[in-house]
Order: structure tokens, then C-alpha cells, then sequence
């Protein structure tokens, strides 16, 4: 039968049990023809065939096995069974069409299955409809490629760091625009919602680009790195906010162009390692920073609730 790889995804062990039935059937097959042939060949000379094996017998014979021969066909179920499983599968995808997808959702995690559509159609050429069946056939088979614990291990680790970086993501959201509104205030939440006063006015984009100096930093009585002052904190936040956590080269290139910095040697002079290592310890500044800020305003909240129970329970 034909060679299958397990990624490619087809029901192996049905499809090998078929295959195994039918190659069986046709060596019987064989066997029976080889038969019938050997009856109506003739006698060899100066033979004497024994009582009630004659030409006629012989003959009579082959005629039946003839016609005893479509019981070597597999039948018309099996036969659409096969056809099914063949076309469950995907022969027409490689290793390396695999590969790209597995490193797909290992970036994207299993349910952004829109990027996972663009990284296909950009590393394999394959069209939307084909990967979308594999998506399916995937996670619906998955367990008919060999090591599919350690493939969908290495899916589940990719997707705790995806998580991982959409909570840091969200972490400096939150710290910036509290920043910007601590800095306009009612203007900033015009902006934000799309009630722009003016087209002249400033996006919230330009608006983190015009104050990112004045952002105050929660150190929490301890600063860590003493060599990074608050202005250079600062501007790292609004470089992660701009390009996303772990884009430590991009940062440093912005510290190089940056006029703000300009006879900063210190901080322009450090490497990547450096400056992804002190936004390691911002991002734990502002994730303490942002887990106080809702612990108050919680406890705020709770008096008026009181409160409001309180007048409710008057009435």
C-alpha cells in the first residue's frame, strides 16, 4: 500500500488493516487462477487420471472457481470505507508544511487561528481553505501522530508564553493610561473614546510621545538598578508600549535616535541583554504598582457600597 507519514494524519491502522485484507484476497486470488489454469491445461500424454477426475470433472471444476472468484474482492464497503479514509488525510503536506504549523501555534497559541492562516500563507504557500481543514483534522487526530504529547506539550508551553506576554502587555496598558490620565485628565478619555475635539488635536499615541518624561515611576522604596535614572524608565515604558515586551533591539535603536539621550552614554551604550533585563524589572515594578492602585480603589469602593445598602434597607 502507499506510504503514509503519521502528521500527514490518515487512520493508519484502519488503512493498514484494509490494505492487509486486500493483499490477502489477492493472493488467494492469484492462488485460485493458478488453479484453474493447472485444470484446463490438458492431460499430459500416457497419463491416466484417476476415477471421476476426467477432462469433464476437471472442467466442471474450473468453471465453478470461476465463478467463486468475485469473493476475493473486498466489497463495496470496504472499498468506500478506504476511499473515506484516504481522503480523511493530507499526503499532499510535507514535513516542513508541518513543522510551520505546529511553530505556529506554538506563537500564536490554538485559537488565533487567523494568524496561524498568515503564517501558512506565507511559509507554505498553501491556501486558506486547505489549512483550515488540516486546523480541524489536527486537533480532531492529533493523537495518530506518534508524539503527540511532546507536540502538544511544546503547543501548551508556546501558549503559556503567549498568555504570558499578553498579561504584560495589558500590564503597561494599564499603566499608561493611567499615566496619561493622571496628565490630561478629561481630554484624554475624550481622545480615547473618539470624541476628538478638533482634528488638530493629539492622538493618544502622540499624547504618550509629547509626556512620556513627566511618567512617574512606583520604585515601591526600592529602585533595584540604581544606574537607570526615572526619565530612562520612563522612556523604556513607552517603548514597550509602542513595540511590545521583548523588543529590546528596536528599544535600543529608539534610545540611539532619541535627541533626549543624546549625551547620554550610559544609557545609549547599553546591549540588548541589558535593556531587556531592566524591562524585566519595570514590568514587576508596574504589575505591584497596578495590583495597589485596584486594592484602593477596591476599598473605596466599598464604603459606598455599604453605603448604598444601608439607604436601601432605610426605604
Amino acid at each position: 500500500g502507499p506510504s503514509f507519514y503519521d502528521f500527514q494524519l490518515f487512520d493508519k491502522e484502519r488503512l493498514d488493516g484494509l490494505v492487509e485484507l486486500e493483499r490477502s484476497l489477492n493472493a488467494k486470488k492469484d492462488e485460485s487462477l493458478a488453479t484453474i489454469k493447472e485444470l484446463r491445461s490438458k492431460t499430459a500424454p500416457g497419463t491416466v487420471d484417476p476415477p471421476g477426475q476426467g477432462p469433464t470433472e476437471r472442467r466442471a471444476l474450473a468453471d465453478q472457481m470461476e465463478q467463486d472468484l468475485h469473493t476475493f474482492d473486498i466489497g463495496p464497503e470496504n472499498r468506500a470505507l478506504k476511499e473515506r479514509l484516504l481522503a480523511e488525510g493530507f499526503p499532499d503536506w510535507s514535513r516542513k508544511d508541518y513543522r510551520s504549523f505546529i511553530a505556529s501555534l506554538e506563537r500564536h497559541g490554538r485559537y488565533n487561528l487567523d494568524e496561524i492562516l498568515k503564517d501558512m500563507k506565507k511559509e507554505t504557500a498553501k491556501e486558506v481553505d486547505e489549512v483550515k481543514r488540516y486546523y480541524v483534522a489536527f486537533w480532531t487526530y492529533y493523537q495518530r501522530i506518534t508524539e503527540w504529547k511532546k507536540v502538544i506539550e511544546r503547543i501548551e508551553k508556546g501558549e503559556k508564553k503567549f498568555f504570558q506576554l499578553r498579561q504584560i502587555r495589558d500590564a503597561v496598558q494599564e499603566k499608561v493610561e493611567r499615566h496619561l490620565e493622571d496628565t490630561f485628565g478629561e481630554y484624554y478619555w475624550e481622545t480615547k473614546e473618539g470624541k476628538k475635539r478638533s482634528k488638530d488635536m493629539p492622538s493618544a499615541t502622540e499624547l504618550l510621545l509629547y509626556s512620556w518624561p513627566k511618567m512617574r515611576i512606583n520604585y515601591g522604596g526600592s529602585k533595584g538598578n540604581w544606574s537607570y535614572q526615572e526619565e530612562e524608565d520612563a522612556f523604556l515604558v513607552c517603548m514597550m508600549h509602542r513595540h511590545g515586551y521583548g523588543a529590546a533591539e528596536r528599544i535600543r535603536m529608539e534610545i540611539r535616535r532619541a535627541w533626549q539621550f543624546r549625551f547620554n552614554w550610559y544609557f545609549k551604550s547599553r546591549n540588548t541583554q541589558e535593556i531587556q533585563k531592566r524591562c524585566d524589572t519595570l514590568v514587576r515594578m508596574i504589575e505591584r504598582e497596578n495590583e495597589e492602585v485596584r486594592k484602593k480603589e477596591a476599598a473605596q469602593l466599598k464604603p459606598s457600597a455599604a453605603a448604598a445598602a444601608a439607604v436601601a434597607a432605610a426605604k
